[in-house]
């Protein structure tokens, strides 16, 4: 990944958008960026409308975040290319995810 568009609205929404790859050198990243605020959101959408690729790492990740704020808020993916869509169905995660 290359860099990490970031926003946060009001004090309860965070809008995060990955560019390049999430994968094993770039998850810390992403997970840095929605964990640093993660105790005080409720909201968290993810454009993924520059990821070209996704690894289980990265989509440990996501799965750690919807855990998270599933108790206070909800997350929600948009904007996924075909490739990364079909990374999601082989695994499932298009059924766990809420995907847009």
């Amino acid at each position: 990944m290359s860099s990490i568009e970031k926003k946060k609205f009001g004090t309860s929404e965070l809008f995060i958008k990955p560019i390049g790859r999430i994968d094993v050198t770039s998850t810390p990243e992403l997970e840095n960026e929605v964990n640093s605020e993660i105790e005080s959101i409720s909201y968290l959408t993810i454009d993924m409308s520059e990821v070209d690729y996704i690894s289980s790492v990265g989509l440990r990740a996501l799965l750690s975040f919807q855990k998270q704020l599933a108790s206070k808020g909800e997350m929600k993916i948009i904007n996924v290319k075909p490739e990364v869509l079909e990374i999601f169905a082989m695994v499932g995660f298009d059924k766990v995810l809420n995907i847009i």
